[in-house]
């Protein structure tokens, strides 16, 4: 059996233990009482946003009266040691680990960003800077340590084996918001150019203010996309009200179509290059 990255192996087990709960007919504030869980942690564990612990696991598969295969499969699972990851060094909050963990197992990303350019596209100088105006009242070491691993995380893009795939689509706010001063503007702009015009694997899309409303004014999301065709996507929403993994289909869907439709509305990625370096020589 291949050994997963941690967080598909949370989803595999989440999805296995969702489909044996519904064919128990069991809810899941049932399911909950049955092992001495809340509904919120038996949902979690569904979604493969928390680790289910060996103890929950074997009492969720006796709750469900499951098949002996099924049992072992994901005993046998659980108990499979993940390869280490880089980003246990930094200490992550649970929802930016989950992740973490998505993106480095994904094989393409489609994103549009709204306010600013995403991470995985940001020089040094403008990364520090959105950290410092997203957290004000950070502690100096807190900062540097995140924008350390922000700026880790870009390796996925250059990695030897299977470098992710980026298909971005920036509001032209993204180009305009002064992140910290011009000269940082101006260097960030540089570097979107150059990923876009040299970097194969990365895609960079404006949507002007000129193409008016779309389906993405109410803000940024990510569709993560995994090299097993099995594994289903997952959209992530980024918002002040919190981090949201969506998974279900219907919830897929309407942000694979909503992608699709952004990328229509967008210029084209000659066009958007061509874009770009007007705004750069506008930035004076």
């Amino acid at each position: 059996m291949a050994i997963q990255g941690p967080a598909v192996k949370r989803r595999k087990i989440g999805r296995e233990l969702q489909a044996l709960r519904e064919t128990s007919g069991l809810t899941i504030e049932e399911a909950g009482s049955k092992i001495g869980r809340s509904d919120s942690t038996i949902s979690r564990i569904e979604t493969g946003v928390r680790d289910v612990q060996l103890i929950e696991l074997k009492g969720l598969l006796d709750a469900y009266d499951a098949p002996a295969e099924t049992r072992e499969a994901l005993l046998n699972l659980l108990s499979a040691t993940p390869e280490e990851t880089w980003w246990t060094v930094f200490d992550l909050p649970p929802k930016l680990d989950t992740y973490v963990g998505l993106e480095a197992e994904a094989a393409t990303l489609r994103v549009y960003a709204l306010g600013a350019v995403h991470s995985l596209l940001r020089t040094e100088d403008y990364a520090r800077a959105v950290l410092r105006g997203t957290s004000p009242s950070a502690p100096a070491g807190e900062i540097d340590a995140l924008h350390k691993f922000h700026m880790q995380r870009q390796q996925v893009l250059t990695r030897e084996t299977t470098p992710l795939e980026l298909v971005a689509v920036l509001d032209e706010a993204c180009l305009w918001r002064q992140v910290g001063g011009l000269d940082c503007q101006r260097e960030q702009l540089k570097h979107l150019i150059q990923q876009a015009e040299e970097v194969p694997n990365v895609v960079v899309q404006v949507l002007p203010y000129s193409k008016g409303a779309h389906s993405a004014l109410s803000g940024s999301f990510t569709i993560l996309d995994f090299p097993d065709p099995t594994e289903p996507a997952v959209v992530y929403v980024d918002s002040p009200g919190g981090s949201l993994y969506l998974q279900k289909p219907k919830d897929t869907r309407r942000f694979d179509q909503s992608h699709s439709r952004l990328r229509g509305l967008a210029l084209d990625e000659t066009e958007s290059v061509r874009f770009m370096k007007t705004v750069l020589k506008e930035m004076q």
